[in-house]
């Protein structure tokens, strides 16, 4: 694998372990914060979006409005990392650090002032 081909899957590691990090959060908020579980303790990635910004973003206004697209970009890029031939730019990659780093900081504020 040629140094280039190696990087490029770099970034589609990083674009995918934002998403996931973004992910797993929205999960943790929706279980400290609201009363939505999954069934069968199977979490569906649209769910938890649509459920994060009806009850945290919309609702109860927890989280900023702007966060509220943060995680459907962030799986459109993790999915051309995952499963597409194309590989994520290194541009996209660091935007995508930058507002998973951006969407954890508020959730962490978020459940650092819940009862």
């Amino acid at each position: 694998m040629t140094l280039l081909a190696n990087q490029s899957k770099q970034y589609n590691v990083c674009a995918s372990r934002a998403y996931y990090a973004v992910f797993l959060a929205s999960v943790a908020a929706l279980n400290k914060l609201t009363s939505f579980r999954a069934e069968d303790d199977e979490w569906p990635h649209r769910e938890v979006q649509a459920e994060l910004n009806r009850q945290l973003i919309m609702k109860r206004k927890v989280l900023p409005s702007e966060l509220g697209r943060i995680p459907m970009d962030l799986m459109e890029l993790r999915i051309l990392a995952d499963y597409k031939p194309r590989s994520v730019p290194a541009r996209a990659a660091k935007r995508a650090c930058e507002q998973a780093g951006k969407f954890l900081s508020a959730i962490e504020k978020a459940l650092g002032e819940a009862p």
